[in-house]
């Protein structure tokens, strides 16, 4: 039975939906800017997920850009066909994972205090970004964090679509020659290639197995049912929503996708609570995609980054909330695996924070 409220159309779920932005903008960017990625597959892939999510589970569940695919693509510079062949790979590995049943065994075997280690790992890498971004233009954080603070209860004017359209605004101030050119854009069709397969794509599609399984699927499944526990979900569902996603989508130019941890907590922070964020950020894409791809890169290029970095200083905030009401052995743990998980990546982290447990609970100083 879907009920009204499971889907709020407002300034305040359109402001959460925007809270996005922040985790999604550099990857995307570097997509389109340095890789050559058609910016209508990307935005069509992303708006119809967000809208087939909404429907599904009535509430925000963002996706957003693949992090370790992401980084050794745009530092390696490798052609749309492998981006496009790696979401695949981990779109069938994703499937056979969370339909045979694995994914519900090593969730279940998971400690908690290891995903709360991998949280707050997420929490500093975050953290880092924000203050990288803000020292860009430190006047233009200070108000963005300024307006963000005064506007964060605000149903009229919300805190996010304040700094979103201030950014804008400054984007077309900046450059005053944008021609918003609007136009019809079909999607491109991508067919797999043997010949774009290699070995280092494979180390780096198993590199995100790992990272996904720890960020992308438990931080993120743990992130959800504390703040909506009417509406649980399951490891498996998260597992099995970027198997179909990532296997079919790259199809039409989507890039390597996945749930996170920080896309969600952004969200909830400015303002989503129901599927109708999903719903009208998916629409927004599409028509990105459909009619305005060709000024994407600019605009996306354009918009100030301290601004961005206000945006995930307080999604890196709302993602840490639950440091507050850990005690002893438990928060001494959790640190020890988010410092790992910062000085090295989530998913090596999470594999330490397997070990480091094992080892406290063999000297019978684990927390529970």
């Amino acid at each position: 039975m879907v009920r009204v409220k499971d889907f709020e159309f407002s300034l305040r779920e359109f402001a959460g939906s925007l809270g996005d932005f922040g985790p999604l903008n550099p990857f995307i960017l570097g997509y389109i800017a340095i890789l050559g990625v058609n910016p209508t597959g990307i935005f069509l892939a992303m708006g119809l997920t967000n809208i087939a999510l909404g429907i599904a589970y009535r509430l925000p569940l963002p996706v957003e850009a693949k992090k370790a695919i992401g980084v050794a693509a745009l530092s390696e510079k490798w052609k749309p066909s492998q981006i496009y062949l790696s979401g695949v790979l981990t779109g069938v590995a994703w499937i056979v994972l969370g339909f045979s049943g694995f994914v519900k065994k090593l969730a279940g075997r998971t400690p908690l205090i290891v995903v709360r280690g991998i949280q707050l790992g997420l929490v500093f890498i975050l953290l880092k970004e924000a203050v990288m971004l803000m020292q860009m233009d430190i006047l233009l954080a200070l108000t963005s964090v300024i307006l963000i603070i005064l506007l964060m209860k605000n149903r009229y004017l919300p805190s996010a679509l304040a700094v979103f359209g201030l950014g804008l605004a400054l984007v077309f101030i900046s450059n005053p020659d944008i021609d918003l050119r609007i136009g019809f854009h079909p999607p491109p069709i991508y067919i797999p290639n043997i010949r774009d397969l290699s070995l280092n794509l494979l180390i780096v599609v198993f590199a995100q197995l790992v990272l996904t399984f720890s960020n992308a699927i438990m931080a993120t499944c743990l992130a959800v049912n504390e703040r909506f526990p009417g509406k649980r979900i399951s490891e498996e569902n998260l597992a099995i929503n970027m198997g179909l996603m990532n296997t079919f989508l790259p199809f039409i130019g989507g890039i390597p996708m996945c749930h996170g941890a920080g896309g969600f907590a952004s969200q909830y922070f400015f303002g989503a609570r129901t599927g109708g964020a999903m719903l009208m950020e998916g629409v927004c894409e599409i028509f990105l995609a459909l009619f305005l791809a060709d000024s994407i890169a600019i605009i996306f290029g354009a918009f100030p980054l301290s601004i961005i970095g206000a945006m995930l200083l307080f999604a890196s905030l709302e993602l840490g909330k639950f440091l507050v009401k850990l005690r002893g052995s438990g928060l001494i743990e959790t640190v020890i695996i988010g410092i790992i998980s910062f000085l090295t990546n989530l998913a090596v982290g999470f594999i330490a924070g397997l070990v480091l447990h094992w080892i406290l609970e063999k000297a019978g100083k684990a927390s529970v």
